[in-house]
């Protein structure tokens, strides 16, 4: 009797591709999630940047400034390539514009000082050659520089109206003044022996009238910009000298031209 063949077992092979093409299409979904991602902007993010810009053109959002008010005061860059980069950047980035916002202001100002150095000598070369050194002093603060003009070179005694010889020595000052845009102010001062005359009924209206008289010649005689000159009257009140003695008080009685560096 012949043997009965055995039957190979039956295996369920027909679905097993099912769970390679599961696996495929379950990272292909991963892949895209992940790159919309990336390719999402972080709104909150995005608005942080796009008010950072705004503050550096407006200043401040909250204070209503005008976008002119404070234009070119400030530049803040932002990393538009990657707009999740709102930290430790943009700080960077500010102490850059700021640090070379200083430079720039440095080299304005040694500049300015320069120039002024530059009219001091000029200064100090034309009242030589005028022969009034012995009646002028030209110092040098850390703030000012100081133009000390005896008031005999500009003025009778007792009297605001300026010499002729006094204009020339103003046109002669400003010649060298007239390249600089320095605020200066004009002082008026006076010794301390009291005056009471219809015009200058004190000391204080003497200084004060001296000054304005020069303030005005130098405004409408020689061009100098109104906005850059202040006229003060000091009186006897900040003497240089001593009131007790006749050198004293004649150093007391003097126009300083003040010029803020």
């Amino acid at each position: 009797m012949a043997r009965e063949r055995r039957k190979p077992p039956e295996t369920d092979d027909g679905g097993s591709w099912l769970t390679t093409y599961s696996d495929l299409m379950t990272n292909l979904v991963c892949f895209f999630v992940l790159l919309f991602s990336m390719a999402t902007l972080d709104t909150q993010k995005f608005e942080s940047a796009a008010t950072s810009i705004r503050t550096s053109f407006a200043g401040s959002i909250s204070s209503g400034d005008s976008l002119m008010q404070n234009a070119g005061k400030r530049i803040l860059t932002v990393n538009f390539v990657n707009p999740d980069d709102t930290g430790d950047k943009i700080l960077d980035n500010e102490r850059y514009i700021e640090n070379a916002e200083d430079i720039i202001i440095d080299d304005k100002e040694s500049i300015k000082a320069e120039k002024l150095s530059a009219a001091k000598i000029q200064i100090e070369k034309d009242f030589e050659e005028l022969g009034i050194m012995d009646l002028v002093d030209v110092i040098e603060e850390n703030n000012f520089l100081i133009i000390r003009l005896n008031s005999k070179v500009l003025f009778e005694p007792g009297s605001a109206e300026i010499l002729e010889e006094g204009k020339n020595t103003l046109t002669v000052l400003l010649d060298s003044l007239r390249t600089l845009d320095n605020d200066i102010i004009v002082e008026g001062h006076t010794d301390n022996i009291p005056i009471k005359t219809a015009l200058f009924p004190s000391n204080w209206e003497l200084s004060t009238r001296r000054a304005t008289n020069v303030v005005v010649h130098l405004v409408d005689v020689l061009g100098i910009e109104p906005s850059r000159l202040t006229a003060s009257g000091c009186g006897e009140f900040q003497p240089i000298g001593d009131n007790s003695t006749n050198e004293g008080r004649n150093k007391n009685r003097r126009i300083e031209f003040i010029i803020a560096k």
